[in-house]
Formats: structure tokens, C-alpha cells, sequence
């Protein structure tokens, strides 16, 4: 990287994702943010390479779950399932005495 306020930039935080105050996807999208606004970033040749290497090295865990997800895992069970009949009495009393 050519780009010295990106270099400090980058540092600065990725010391925010160690310390669990920054997300490493947010920071990832201020990388792309940066790269996209600066005129000495947009020149430099082979940026594109060194911010997926950095972009691998910050979401290592997150490609890997993303690939190893089956398609239960992508839907929430039903908490009240529709074929289940309703055996419960019907309540004549007013709710909580209120009327």
C-alpha cells in the first residue's frame, strides 16, 4: 500500500476489531469507503489484491460459515406450528379481572 493515510487508517481499525469495537465487516466497508475517495488509492495498481488479502485475513470466519451452512440452518423453526390442535379450553372469565 502506497497510500500512507490508509496504512494508518487500516491500524487504526483494525486495533478497533481486536478490541471487539468495530465490526470487521464495517471495517472492511470503510476500506472499500477510502479506496474509493482517495486519488492515490485509485492510482496504485495492485490495491485491489492486497485488500482481499486484508479482507480474508479480517473475515476468515465469516466466509467459512457462510459456506459450511446447510439449508436448515437458514430458516427459524416455527414456534407455534399450525398442525398442532388447540386443546385448550375456551376461557369464559374476562382477561386479568379487568372487566
Amino acid at each position: 500500500m502506497q497510500c500512507k493515510q490508509l496504512l494508518r487508517l487500516v491500524k487504526e481499525w483494525h486495533s478497533h476489531v481486536r478490541q471487539e469495537t468495530m465490526a470487521p465487516g464495517r471495517m472492511m466497508q470503510f476500506v472499500d469507503a477510502h479506496v474509493k475517495e482517495c486519488p492515490v488509492c485509485r492510482e496504485e495498481a495492485g490495491l485491489s489484491r492486497e485488500i482481499e488479502k486484508l479482507r480474508e485475513h479480517v473475515l476468515p470466519d465469516l466466509k467459512h460459515a457462510k459456506n459450511s451452512r446447510s439449508g436448515q440452518d437458514l430458516f427459524t423453526p416455527d414456534i407455534f406450528p399450525a398442525d398442532e390442535p388447540d386443546n385448550d379450553p375456551p376461557d369464559d372469565s374476562p382477561m386479568d379481572g379487568l372487566f
